[in-house]
Formats: C-alpha cells, sequence, structure tokens
C-alpha cells in the first residue's frame, strides 16, 4: 500500500511539473514583451533628445508568430519617433498579404526602415517584400543611408544588406566609412540584421547599431543566459544589448518570432524601445 501511494504521488508531481513547464514554454512564447532603454551621448543633437526609436527584429511573421494586430497595439504603445526592423521580417511559411498589412500598420504609427535579414534571401519572396515596403511607405536601406530631423538638428540612420546578399555588394566597414566622410562629425544609428559587430567590425565609426538574428539564445537559463545560437551552436556570443561598450553601443534584440524547431524557453518575444538622450 504505502509503495503504491509514493507511486501515485510520484506520478502527480510529474504532471504538475509537466504542466508547470508547458505553462512556462507557451508563455514564453505567446507573451510579447518591451524592453526598453535611455542612452546618452555627448555628441547627440539637442534636438534629438527624447528621440524614440522602437525595433522590431526577427518576426517571421506566420501563423505560428504574433499577430499583426498585437504587434502593431504594442509598437503603438512605445510611441516612437521611427521604427527600425532589423530583418528576418518574413520566412517560407509568410502570407505577404499579412505582412503588407502589417507594414501598413506600423507605417501608419511611424516612418519605418527596414534592412534585411538572412530569411528574407533564403525564402526567394524578397521581391515581393520589395514591393510591399514600396506600397506601404517603409524605407528599404539597402547599403544606403538617410538624414533623420528633429528640432532642427540631423542625424544619420545606415542600413546593411545582410551578408546573404550579392557577392559584390559594399562591405560594412567600407559603407559606414563614406557616410562618415560624407557626413562629418554627425551622429550615426547602424541597422543590421546579423550580431557579429564586435567580432567582425569592431571599429566602425558609428555610435549606435541595432541588430538581432540572435534569438536572444531561444532557451535562456538563470545565472547561464543564453544556451543556443541560430546555427545550433551552445552558449552563443553577441545574444545581449552591449551598453558602454568601446567605439559604439549595441542594441541586440531577442527578437519577436521563432525559426528553429526548439521553442523559446524563459525568453518571451521581444519589442525594444530606445530613448536617446542629448548631454550637450
Amino acid at each position: 500500500m504505502k509503495a503504491k501511494r509514493r507511486f501515485i504521488r510520484a506520478v502527480l508531481l510529474l504532471m504538475a511539473a509537466l504542466a508547470a513547464l508547458a505553462a512556462l514554454v507557451y508563455d514564453s512564447n505567446t507573451r510579447l514583451t518591451v524592453t526598453e532603454y535611455t542612452l546618452s551621448y555627448e555628441n547627440l543633437p539637442s534636438g534629438f533628445d527624447g528621440f524614440r526609436i522602437t525595433q522590431l527584429s526577427d518576426v517571421h511573421l506566420s501563423e505560428y508568430s504574433q499577430s499583426v494586430e498585437a504587434l502593431a497595439e504594442a509598437t503603438a504603445g512605445t510611441e516612437p519617433d521611427i521604427i527600425a526592423l532589423t530583418g528576418d521580417l518574413i520566412d517560407a511559411n509568410s502570407d505577404m498579404d499579412e505582412v503588407t498589412r502589417l507594414l501598413q500598420e506600423l507605417t501608419d504609427i511611424a516612418p519605418v526602415y527596414y534592412v534585411t535579414g538572412n530569411h528574407e534571401f533564403a525564402c526567394g519572396m524578397l521581391d515581393d517584400l520589395r514591393a510591399a515596403l514600396a506600397d506601404t511607405g517603409a524605407v528599404y536601406l539597402q547599403n544606403d543611408y538617410v538624414l533623420l530631423t528633429s528640432g532642427g538638428d540631423s542625424v544619420v540612420l545606415a542600413g546593411v544588406e545582410d551578408p546573404n546578399g550579392r557577392a559584390d555588394m559594399i562591405k560594412p566597414d567600407e559603407l559606414t566609412a563614406d557616410i562618415a566622410a560624407e557626413q562629418p562629425d554627425t551622429f550615426i544609428i547602424l541597422l543590421g540584421h546579423r550580431n557579429y559587430w564586435p567580432e567582425q567590425y569592431p571599429e566602425l565609426p558609428v555610435d549606435l547599431i541595432f541588430c538581432g538574428h540572435a534569438h536572444g539564445g531561444i532557451i535562456r537559463l538563470p545565472f547561464v543566459g543564453a544556451l543556443l545560437g541560430t546555427g545550433g551552436e551552445l552558449f552563443p556570443d553577441n545574444t545581449d544589448s552591449v551598453i558602454g561598450g568601446e567605439g559604439y553601443d549595441m542594441i541586440v534584440s531577442h527578437g519577436i518570432g521563432a525559426w528553429q524547431p526548439v521553442p523559446r524557453l524563459l525568453n518571451n518575444p521581444e519589442i525594444v524601445a530606445v530613448t536617446l538622450k542629448s548631454e550637450k
């Protein structure tokens, strides 16, 4: 009888543990969070004091990801001056009608600036996405830059094409060097999908980088951090933002959607909202 009671107790405990794990996985994959940063710079023009940039990365928009309505509502709640989309907006499961609807919702909130990720090239729908961006008024920064203006001042917003693009395209260090020469002493913000900047381009002449790609490490463990890279590697680097680093600050979004067969755990879908402060 005692053995039977112990067995029943063990089964009940196992069921409770599995239920708790299922609830945690569900929360980790469905509850959309907003992470706020306030970044101060001596070289930021005073006209941009309080300027708000909201970043959406790795949306992987499909029936398995966040809904258009949820993304639009959460983005609007951050009260952005501009919205930055840092790649992997789509993948092979995306419905371009839904992508267009999301882009229209976002451009109704604030100006939208977009750069490619690896999945835009892998899924073969970049031409369709390019048309959707043009139709909705979103700006595709394809190894190019624009001048943002606020309060009579200007800053550079540049965007690099994902390295899955043309083999002969300009490299990020060449692009940013050209921008710095054309816009000397101008504050430079760079959008780029990959999160490899500290290793591959540690000396870029920029002030702030927005990127993603890492999905926050997919599974995050207490006291350990990121467990899995998007390439399957263990304990990947550069999954979190680096503020006050050498040369430039780097915002690394944990992303919104999922691509790996492994579900997110302790790593909720994330929208990033940055407030710029001028120390002038």
